[in-house]
């Protein structure tokens, strides 16, 4: 049951607005009333109400004052205006103080059922919030494909695997009365962190199950890794040693379900598939720019590391051992910094689709470390043709395999080059391209949920959408609604 305050300067109205809420609700809500604005500051003051339904002019305080009086002092409530006057300025000033509907009375059964189906759908998170703060959670991290270590280098497959609906969906069949969740991303789009609460652990591992089984049946592999019993103030601490657990543990190509306590930080010798040979012999070839050669001995390297059922990150590390011993053995003979070869096997490793896409990838980045012969022309051309796809096409989503197909380039080439060019990757120029987008139409349509704006530049994810806004602007974006509507 939520709390509802209706705040009516005419006895007879109050009652019949009270009448219909209490007809169309269900028992949805707790209603008390007041007479005026100031009224209901003054209970507002002393407690919390999910939502204030107001009549927009009344005496002492009018209904827009009780908006603004609430929108300064940030509580966590919900304003609905009634009014019997429909002039655009009163709507406009409803607005500016982020009011969440504005209904015109009398008011039917149906719109207060149609506003009741609204609020629910945003009150049930808040309280799911609070119960997960006042109680025992669990937690998972889940990974769609691989993780990336640096953010906003590479477009991975896992942009398109998550949108705000699938966790929402999930979440709504299989929760009961009572139970609630609230999920969010991490440093990358092909993450997210769910929390759970549901009243026991052995209800937490059923719904984790289950999650997992809904998940991992889809189009990418998925990585959960869980922890059936958090207390909230150790969540945070808990999320980091969940994303620590990732790195360990990932491995390409794979869906796997872990539990963070079969897991304890600690020390495991692990048993190294490759030998010092192979290495040798990938060094020398690299040396002599055989690309056929180099191909078939890191074919066989991915083979027993697949078969060893190697981690991601066992991976990176025999990539780095291989270019470490290249450039000990050819000092005067690197055309690149290690740090940035490194990083293009990170970017390659967190944008794996397949073994051989990766084999592809991983051919072309040695290959630059023999010879890398610049051509401005073709390296403009390149970038121009990239930058035009982008902006064109920046409404879709977009990976590096999509970049890929269209020029007919393995990704990190296409990364390099562009950065070269433009001074940032494809993935960034892309991101800075959709904020310019999404704050046009932020001034042009301030009355958008972010959710709307954050699929109209492609992003299907409102809370990483918020998450990139605030990093290239320095604001959140209904602040940047705020700031540019006082201008």
């Amino acid at each position: 049951m939520y709390k509802l305050l209706i705040v009516e300067d005419e006895p007879p109205i109050m009652r019949s607005i009270k009448h219909t809420f209490e007809s169309a609700s269900n028992g949805m809500w707790a209603i008390e009333t007041a007479m005026n604005g100031k009224q209901a500051q003054a209970m507002l003051e002393k407690e919390s109400f999910d939502v204030v339904v107001t009549d927009i002019k009344m005496p002492i305080m009018s209904g827009i004052e009780l908006a603004e009086w609430i929108y300064d002092n940030r509580l966590d409530t919900f304003v609905v205006i009634l009014s019997g006057y429909s002039d655009f300025e009163y709507t406009r000033k409803a607005l500016e103080y982020r009011v969440f509907d504005y209904l015109l009375k009398p008011v039917s059964l149906e719109a207060i059922s149609e506003l009741n189906v609204k609020l629910k759908k945003e009150l049930e998170p808040k309280v799911a919030h609070k119960r997960i703060r006042e109680g025992t959670s669990a937690i998972m991290l889940a990974c769609a494909g691989a993780y990336l270590l640096y953010d906003s280098e590479v477009m991975m497959p896992g942009v398109s695997f998550w949108s705000d609906e699938i966790i929402e969906r999930f979440m709504e069949r299989e929760l009961r009365d009572g139970e609630g969740y609230i999920f969010f991303n991490e440093s990358a789009q092909a993450e997210r962190y769910v929390a759970i609460q549901a009243g026991s652990e052995k209800r937490h591992r059923e719904i984790i199950d289950k999650f997992y089984s809904f998940i991992s049946n889809r189009e990418l592999p998925v990585t959960l890794i869980y922890d059936a019993s958090v207390l909230f103030e150790d969540m945070g601490r808990n999320f980091q040693k969940l994303r620590r657990c990732l790195i360990k543990k990932l491995i390409l190509g794979k869906s796997q379900m872990i539990d963070i306590c079969d897991n304890i930080d600690t020390f495991v010798e692990v048993s190294c598939p490759y030998t010092l040979g192979d290495i040798e012999k990938a060094v020398s070839v690299i040396s002599t720019g055989n690309r056929e050669e180099l191909r078939k001995i890191l074919s066989d390297l991915f083979d027993k590391m697949r078969e060893a059922n190697s981690t991601q990150e066992e991976i990176n590390d025999m990539l780095n051992v291989i270019l470490d011993t290249y450039v000990l053995k050819n000092p005067g003979n690197v055309s690149r910094r290690n740090t940035s070869v490194k990083h293009e096997f990170i970017n390659a490793l967190a944008g794996f689709v397949s073994y051989n896409e990766l084999l592809d990838e991983v051919l072309e980045i040695m290959m630059t470390l023999y010879v890398d012969k610049p051509n401005a022309d073709r390296y403009e051309k390149l970038s121009n043709e990239v930058e035009s796809y982008l902006i064109v096409n920046y409404k879709k989503s977009i990976s590096s395999e999509t970049l890929a197909s269209e020029f007919g380039f393995v990704p990190s080439y296409i990364s390099r080059i562009f950065k070269r060019q433009r001074g940032m990757s494809p993935n960034e120029f892309l991101t800075k391209y959709r904020i310019e987008m999404a704050k046009r139409h932020l001034r042009e349509q301030p009355d958008l949920k972010i959710r709307e704006i954050a699929w109209m530049v492609g992003v299907k994810d409102s809370y990483y959408f918020s998450k990139i806004f605030k990093k290239e602007t320095g604001v959140w974006p209904s602040e940047y609604v705020k700031a540019t509507s006082n201008n």
